[in-house]
């Protein structure tokens, strides 16, 4: 699941809640080279109230959260989603982010070593 697409951004615009994740999607179905990204689509990705929000994710792997994305992004994003796949941490540094992502990156959340079921 390398790319995670927000479902509900504009997220505090009721009557456009959704947009975002509609005109990616759109945008997406155009790049042939999405054809081999998996696209998850999920509730939140806690980017609000900076709507517009992926992130590129894989098991024992760094999540990169953007933010202020648009359809436009759908290239750069598809091209950030394969790198981070291709990178054993996940982590920025470890990988290219594409130009016109760089300055979107809101957030990178490491992966903690250790069990994957917690004993409680």
């Amino acid at each position: 699941m390398p790319l995670l697409i927000c479902r509900t951004c504009p997220r505090y615009d009721p009557a456009d809640s959704g947009r975002f994740s509609r005109a990616l999607t759109e945008a997406l179905r155009t790049d042939p080279a999405a054809a081999a990204v998996p696209v998850r689509y999920v509730q939140c990705l806690g980017g609000c109230p900076d709507d517009g929000v992926a992130a590129v994710d894989g098991p024992g792997k760094a999540r990169v959260r953007f933010t202020g994305l648009d359809a436009g992004h759908a290239g750069p994003l598809v091209e950030a989603a394969q790198a981070h796949t291709g990178c054993g941490t996940g982590a920025p540094g470890d990988w290219d982010v594409p130009a016109e992502l760089r300055d979107r990156v809101s957030s990178v959340t490491p992966k903690r070593p250790g069990p994957a079921v917690r004993p409680w």
